[in-house]
């Protein structure tokens, strides 16, 4: 009998202090999610008071393709990119690799039409990435100030982001966002327009 009690006591307890393990995890995602968010925002509203007055450009050929950057907080930063229908601005880092709370450049440049973009569906980056449609206005401003503005031509989920998948549907500018609740990938491409708004 007290080995019975004895064990139905420390089931119990296991049992709470898994409850309470779980909570204190789902607490400090929460937390770590709305510090994100707010990380977004603040690099954000920060390249657009150092980015120049953004003036609509058109992709010309160069001989020099890269990128110029803004460093915030010790972070470089290649540009915004900017999805008018959801309201969202959101920073670009140059440097792909790292657990980043903002989209990043992962490949290309936007001047030669091969930008890539990766991102998630975190808060505060791509957290409205279901409404996406096709025709949707996307436009990227860069460091110096040239705005271009695309139209999305293509949405197409996919269960990796490599260059394979990336380049499967060539664009000037491609934006990839990973579902963090699963295991896959929402592929955008997008076309240059020709319409302001």
């Amino acid at each position: 009998m007290k080995k019975r009690v004895t064990i139905q006591t420390i089931c119990l307890l296991a049992g709470v202090f898994l409850l309470l393990a779980a909570a204190v995890l789902l607490i400090a995602w929460q937390v770590n999610i709305r510090t994100a968010e707010r990380q977004a925002r603040y690099c954000a509203d920060t390249l657009q008071q150092l980015i120049p007055e953004p003036q609509d450009a058109v992709l010309e050929q160069r001989r020099d393709n890269t990128m110029s950057v803004l460093s915030v907080d010790g972070t470089d930063f290649v540009g915004l990119l900017e999805l008018p229908r959801y309201a969202s601005v959101l920073p670009v880092g140059n440097e792909w690799g790292k657990p980043n709370r903002y989209p990043c450049r992962f490949g290309g440049s936007i001047y030669d039409g091969s930008m890539q973009i990766g991102g998630t569906t975190q808060k505060g980056q791509y957290d409205f990435y279901r409404e996406l449609s096709v025709g949707d206005t996307v436009r990227y401003t860069d460091a110096e100030g040239n705005r271009y503005t695309f139209t999305i031509t293509s949405l197409r989920y996919e269960k990796h982001a490599d260059q394979a998948a990336l380049q499967q549907k060539k664009a000037p500018l491609t934006l990839f966002i990973k579902n963090v609740y699963a295991l896959e990938y929402l592929i955008v491409s997008c076309e240059l327009s020709h319409k302001t708004e």
